[in-house]
């Protein structure tokens, strides 16, 4: 029986030894979690300081465009072309890793070429519309104009209907049946046939006049990648 009370002693001594270690590891475990919650704090705000510069900077070259653009008709100058590269992300949870996130992103490069003062002047990814902008100081009917979406071998056209009209300086947007926009014209219109603008690895639009001339062209051809994310990353969010 000694013996046995010598065993129970020494397990018990074993027994506490395992929680002071186990207590040892949880709270050096605890002071690197605060270590990288601080870490994440610090980038997030980075981030989040960083946006808000991109966002005044993108008004403010908007606004620099508008006059640009006013010049332009002022002048009867042919506006030049655009290029530049959108970036889209769709994230979603992985069933083995529930913390982490992976994130397939699209970039897409485009340029648009334009011969009119009413021309596309923006695509959204996000929202699924294209965006058609009158620069001139008066109104424009739309009666007769299309616009096209051209992949591939498949073309699928819209005809303007009676009542678009674009006044000066405003932009109509057309919107796929997809986006599910309310079809309000003149300045907000629904491409019924058409489920999104941009699923397509190569893609192209097309305005043209009610002679028929093309006036305006989007040219784009994107690229996907995937990304994995940590939760509490801000990027780990839907955007298109």
């Amino acid at each position: 029986e000694k013996k046995l009370q010598d065993r129970i002693k020494e397990l018990e001594k074993l027994l506490k030894k395992a929680e002071d270690d186990a207590r040892e590891k949880d709270a050096k475990h605890q002071t690197d979690i605060d270590k990288l919650e601080k870490q994440m704090k610090a980038l997030l705000k980075d981030y989040s300081d960083l946006m808000d510069v991109k966002v005044t900077l993108d008004m403010e070259i908007a606004a620099y465009r508008k006059l640009l653009q006013a010049e332009e008709v002022r002048l009867n100058l042919t506006p030049s072309p655009k290029s530049g590269r959108v970036r889209s992300a769709l994230s979603f949870g992985e069933a083995d890793a529930p913390s982490r996130k992976r994130q397939r992103v699209m970039e897409e490069s485009f340029t648009t070429e334009t011969n009119s003062h009413v021309s596309i002047e923006e695509v959204s990814i996000e929202n699924d519309y294209v965006g058609i902008t009158n620069m001139t100081e008066k109104d424009q009917p739309m009666k007769g104009w299309t616009i096209a979406k051209v992949s591939g071998e498949e073309t699928l056209e819209y005809k303007f209907p009676a009542k678009a009209v674009i006044g000066p300086g405003q932009s109509l947007k057309v919107y796929s049946a997809g986006a599910g926009a309310t079809h309000n014209p003149p300045l907000s219109l629904v491409f019924k046939k058409l489920d999104a603008w941009s699923n397509t690895v190569d893609l192209v639009i097309v305005l043209k006049n009610a002679e028929g001339e093309v006036v305006s062209t989007y040219k784009a051809k994107a690229e996907t990648s995937t990304e994995y994310l940590e939760e509490g990353d801000q990027r780990a969010c839907s955007l298109m």
